[in-house]
């Protein structure tokens, strides 16, 4: 806790230097201080980030509103952190001023979201898990199932307009993610098992097409007796940290269902790429276009953020039917790999919903279906929109998973078209008036990119954790590179005890500190490789034995052909899965 009023000091110190004319510094600080003593670290971490919430708020409807916890006092803000506030909004009516000072826009926000990415501690983490859990119990049976017929029919008929070649595939290339199975099974494992379903012919690689001969096999065994097998396998549901006031659900899918969601996953991206009319509305391999277009819009006003809540988990699998019913193939590949069920704390919950996040296809399915909505809700005609008018509506939304962006316009007939499906926009989080627009981890204020830096963990308890580690120093060299050089210096001290760091270049792949200039340390010319070295900290995986050979080991191959490039020792060890070390190297 000590360490984080430290930091809190050092923040104010910078604010002090950059906003020498404002006053009540003191008092903030008084204030964080006494009520950390009183609250604990929930005030910093659950508190501020309210508080920060209700601040967007008034940025995007022109009004500081109440803000539960801080009193206003004779005025109408609150008034903690009042003296920045009064360069925003007008102390005694609270409404936004003509030309608000975009510097303390963002200085305010560093304040209120510092702590946000806090990880909670443990018993906290308890109390969340059982609130996630039954939120996601509850989402699912809230998942819709039924339709309107003009909705549903148009929504099809926009759905047959796009992914036109979807079902051309004889056999999709499996993969395997470099997340967790069902089974546990390490990754040199999964081909080993991924072989056995291929000799003993499990239904599920039906969905690859594997019913074709390959390598040199003729699988046929096992295909009636089976049948049921994937009726028989569930997915496990685990939380993992999202932020100081809530977690995330995962689902961790079967071995063979992950391998086939992961080649359905990429056929999919590829066709949208190819598709003349999603490929402008999706690009899913980057958030650029997402976050360009909220700094755009944050100054134009044209375009409008849409968050949405629980997206995955209320996606019906219904919906999913009805937009992929003209693809038939791929439908049923899709339905052939999905887990039916998930054991939610060892008890089997049957899923009403299409697949959690830790299915491969979650993500291209449900950023296609929110890009369709958002296509059918820019049409305001009786008939069906043809072909071109499609195009051009797909010009105007752009959808990264459930961040949406789409032309104000529309917003309000989005809505609708949302809530007809069962879904929820997030009100807190969905921006169509004001200046204020967020999307993909870009907040922006009148063209400003106005995102804070986050501290994700105390420096006091994990620096020994190598990501923990990793973590506080790429804290520091943001909040150097935005001018908080007080507190970046406060959190090199804390680190620094233990582990000096040179200065680096920010593409570095090894750990040190960033300068504006991108000033960079030698320790060593390599004649070998022409070119100056610095010896400082890395970050890599552990390994452990993980032995592979014969058949497997072939089918790994075919598979990943350049395996051997990037790690020459893959056949008899693999990495440890969430576990890293600190090592010294030479790096460029």
């Amino acid at each position: 806790m000590k360490s984080l009023l430290r930091l809190s000091r050092s923040l104010f110190a910078d604010l002090r230097r950059l906003h020498p004319e404002c006053k009540g510094f003191d008092r903030d600080l008084q204030t964080i201080e006494a009520r950390v003593e009183y609250e604990g670290a929930g005030f910093i971490a659950v508190a501020l980030p309210a508080m920060g919430k209700a601040f967007d708020q008034g940025l995007a409807c022109g009004r500081m509103p109440s803000v539960r916890g801080f009193s206003c006092g004779s005025g109408a803000i609150p008034q903690f952190l009042r003296g920045m506030l009064s360069h925003v909004f007008d102390t005694k009516t609270g409404f936004l001023l003509k030309n608000p000072s975009v510097e303390y826009i963002l200085s305010i926000r560093q304040v209120l979201y510092f702590f946000k990415k806090f990880l909670p501690s443990d018993r906290r983490t308890s109390v969340l898990h059982d609130r996630t859990v039954a939120d996601f119990k509850e989402t699912d049976g809230q998942c819709k199932g039924t339709f309107e017929f003009s909705f549903a029919d148009r929504l099809s008929h926009v759905a047959r307009l796009v992914l036109l070649d979807l079902d051309e595939f004889q056999e999709i290339k499996g993969r395997h993610g470099p997340g967790a199975v069902a089974e546990g099974h390490s990754s040199n494992q999964k081909w080993s098992e991924l072989w056995s379903g291929l000799v003993d012919f499990d239904p599920r690689l039906l969905s690859l097409g594997y019913d074709m001969p390959i390598l040199g096999l003729s699988p046929t065994r096992g295909v009636q007796s089976d049948s049921n097998i994937r009726g028989r396998l569930s997915s496990r549901l685990v939380t993992v940290p999202k932020s100081s006031s809530a977690l995330r659900t995962i689902t961790v899918e079967p071995m063979l269902n992950q391998f086939v969601q992961q080649g359905l996953n990429w056929h999919l991206r590829d066709c949208i790429r190819r598709c003349p009319i999603l490929k402008r509305s999706l690009e899913l391999n980057s958030q650029v276009p997402n976050q360009l277009l909220a700094l755009q819009s944050s100054l134009s006003g044209d375009y409008s953020t849409v968050d949405l809540s629980s997206a995955s988990d209320l996606l019906s699998l219904q919906t999913v039917e009805l937009v992929f019913s003209s693809r038939r193939r791929f439908l049923n590949a899709l339905l052939g790999c999905r887990t039916e069920s998930v054991e939610v704390d060892s008890n089997p919950l049957l899923l009403k919903k299409y697949a959690g996040m830790g299915n491969g296809c979650t993500f291209p399915v449900q950023s296609v279906v929110f890009a369709l909505l958002a296509i059918c809700a820019m049409h305001r005609g009786k008939c069906h929109p043809t072909y071109k008018e499609v195009q051009s509506y797909a010009s105007n939304v752009r959808v990264f998973g459930d961040d949406i962006i789409i032309r104000t316009d529309y917003i309000w007939e989005l809505g609708r078209w949302m809530s007809e499906f069962g879904l929820k926009i997030n009100r807190a989080k969905t921006f169509y008036s004001g200046k204020f627009r967020e999307s993909c981890g870009v907040d922006a204020y009148n063209g400003v990119d106005v995102t804070p830096c986050y501290l994700r963990v105390d420096p006091s308890l994990t620096s020994d954790v190598p990501s923990s580690y990793a973590s506080l120093v790429s804290s520091s060299n943001q909040l150097w590179l935005r001018g908080y050089y007080s507190a970046s210096l406060c959190l090199q001290r804390m680190l620094e005890r233990k582990r000096p760091l040179p200065l680096v270049r920010s593409d570095s792949s090894g750990l040190g500190w960033h300068t504006r200039q991108n000033v960079q340390e030698f320790h060593r010319w390599n004649p070998l490789l022409h070119r100056f070295e610095v010896k400082t900290y890395v970050q890599i995986p552990k390994r452990q034995s993980d032995k592979l050979d014969g058949e497997p080991g072939l089918l790994k191959f075919f598979h990943s052909p350049r395996i051997a490039e990037d790690d020459p020792d893959h056949s008899r060890t693999s990495v440890r899965r969430f576990s890293t070390k600190l090592a010294r190297r030479w790096v460029p």
